[in-house]
């Protein structure tokens, strides 16, 4: 006789922030736990970032059709949490150290993570370039930052076009609509340094306010007693 399989039911229900897809799945298993404990303990961000995205892939209903790498990088990070929540436990022990400097106590805190949220604002995509041209952007997806063009993007001018180019949907103008997807990632970037730096500026400010998960953290000091008060904001602040 065989023995029964357990945990595959899609016990549980979340809502990616982007798209406000609503989505089932399951908790993550021991066999992709392993994965996961063996990508954080090697300390490469890649191979953490893609097991964490692998994971995700896994645990969600297969009849969602999400393509995981497509998602913003805010959705993973909240997807990835609820995953944890249910797959470990709801609550994440953190240490954090006191801000008064002749204290600086390491204090543990905890983070119920089934209340964290990723608030996206309802801004609008549609940054307008000349009376006539406008461009439609979009958050940047998972996949560039499995690759690390986000962090370089911060360091190199060329790096930071690539990533701009890679979240255009499409140029706006009074006559018609032009799709990215029919153009090269070369014909985006040359489209880009065509602008002055006034220009380009609007459309680096939409990416500049990416929503991000974030937990306002209160509490005083175990030693000193000093009361604290600071925002953790991103995955490696939760865990």
């Amino acid at each position: 006789m065989a023995l029964p399989r357990i945990n595959e039911t899609l016990n549980f229900n979340m809502t990616i922030p982007s798209t406000g897809e609503r989505v089932q799945y399951r908790p993550y298993l021991v066999k992709e736990e392993k994965v996961l404990l063996q990508a954080f303990e090697s300390k490469d961000t890649e191979m953490c970032l893609q097991a964490m995205s692998d994971t995700i892939s896994s645990c969600l209903d297969p009849n969602s059709n999400v393509d995981v790498s497509n998602l913003a990088t805010f959705d993973i990070e909240y997807m990835f949490t609820q995953l944890r929540a249910k797959s470990v436990g709801e609550t994440s022990t953190i240490m954090i150290r006191c801000k008064n400097q002749e204290c600086k106590e390491a204090n543990e805190y905890h983070i119920d993570l089934e209340t964290l949220n990723v608030e996206v604002p309802k801004n609008n995509n549609i940054i307008k370039i000349t009376k006539d041209i406008s461009v439609e952007l979009c958050y940047p997806k998972y996949s560039t930052l499995v690759t690390g063009e986000v962090e370089n993007a911060e360091k190199d001018m060329d790096a930071a076009l690539k990533l701009l180019s890679s979240c255009i949907v499409a140029v706006l103008t009074t006559e018609e609509r032009i799709d990215a997807r029919d153009q090269s990632e070369e014909e985006l970037i040359e489209f880009l340094q065509s602008m002055t730096a006034t220009q380009l500026k609007g459309l680096t400010s939409f990416l500049e306010n990416i929503p991000a998960l974030k937990h306002d953290a209160k509490f005083n000091c175990e030693k000193c007693g000093t009361e604290n008060e600071l925002q953790l904001k991103g995955l490696s602040d939760f865990f």
